[in-house]
């Protein structure tokens, strides 16, 4: 998790990291006040998943002993606060919320318990606008934008290849593999978040040929900075890029065309480019 390592926080790093998940979201207060109230108040058999669940977790994945010494050698310390996932504070909290709904028994009585319970919800919740922003409804089943979907078509229907390498635009670029996985990023994501100025992906070996070619392919392609075409086109041969799929908006589409990129198709916001790198492979033997 971003500004959290293990070597700083030590034996807190579990709570600093469950503080960043939850920030003001107080839905694990209630899931574990549920629990509480199960064991206490009605039938103990009635908590004893939730709890056995809950139990299990803080024996294992957040017992700050087994997390200092073993996530680190499992290089798993950025993605650690995915395990608050696997905890089911939602369903949990809904349960308890119909249990005590229900607990009622007059008809007002759960009217008035359903509402109440609703506004504390809305209250220790997190509000939808500070979660999701410039919202907009799917253009298909898929999820996707419908650019990313005629793109795809296009490149399998000129590819000769299972599964090509595509070097996406930075919006489309965490979407093409969630719909089309036989395609192959070039650009890998810690990497395009690390060239970004993000934290999330922890550190990155600069000097390492695995992510300064990548840093040559998006210098040019997401910050159309004057990168030498020689440069760039070792960067595409190296990475066996097989197409890059780039914004018509983008100001230096002749300078990729001179790299030897060939533009093949075009949608309403994308051009989609072919390189032959394996071309390019032979010359630099020569």
């Amino acid at each position: 998790m971003a500004d959290v390592s293990i070597k700083e926080a030590g034996l807190r790093f579990v709570w600093l990291c469950l503080e960043k998940y939850w920030g003001t979201c107080l839905f694990l207060v209630l899931f574990l006040a549920g629990i509480l109230w199960s064991l206490f108040c009605r039938r103990k058999d009635e908590a004893r998943v939730f709890l056995g669940y809950t139990v299990f977790l803080l024996l294992t994945v957040y017992n700050p002993l087994f997390v200092k010494y073993i996530v680190p050698k499992v290089n798993f310390e950025n993605e650690y606060y995915r395990f608050f996932w696997i905890l089911p504070v939602i369903p949990g909290v809904a349960y308890y919320a119909v249990r005590l709904v229900f607990a009622v028994k007059n008809k007002w009585g759960k009217v008035l318990a359903a509402l109440a319970l609703a506004g504390v919800m809305a209250v220790t919740g997190t509000p939808l606008q500070g979660v999701v922003q410039n919202f907009a409804l799917a253009e298909n089943i898929y999820k996707v934008p419908n650019d990313l979907r005629a793109v795809c078509d296009i490149i399998h229907a000129d590819s000769g290849e299972e599964s090509p390498r595509v070097v996406f635009d930075n919006s489309l670029n965490s979407l093409a593999r969630q719909y089309d996985a036989s395609l192959q990023l070039v650009l890998h994501r810690d990497a395009v978040l690390y060239r970004a100025g993000s934290t999330v992906a922890g550190t990155m070996n600069e000097d390492s040929s695995w992510y300064r070619r990548q840093r040559v392919i998006m210098d040019m392609v997401y910050y159309e900075q004057p990168v030498r075409l020689r440069k760039f086109r070792y960067s595409l041969t190296k990475t066996k890029t097989d197409y890059l799929v780039l914004p018509v908006t983008l100001t230096n589409h002749d300078r990729i065309r001179k790299a030897g990129c060939e533009p093949i198709a075009q949608t309403e916001n994308y051009v989609v480019y072919r390189f032959d790198w394996k071309k390019y492979q032979e010359l630099n033997k020569e």
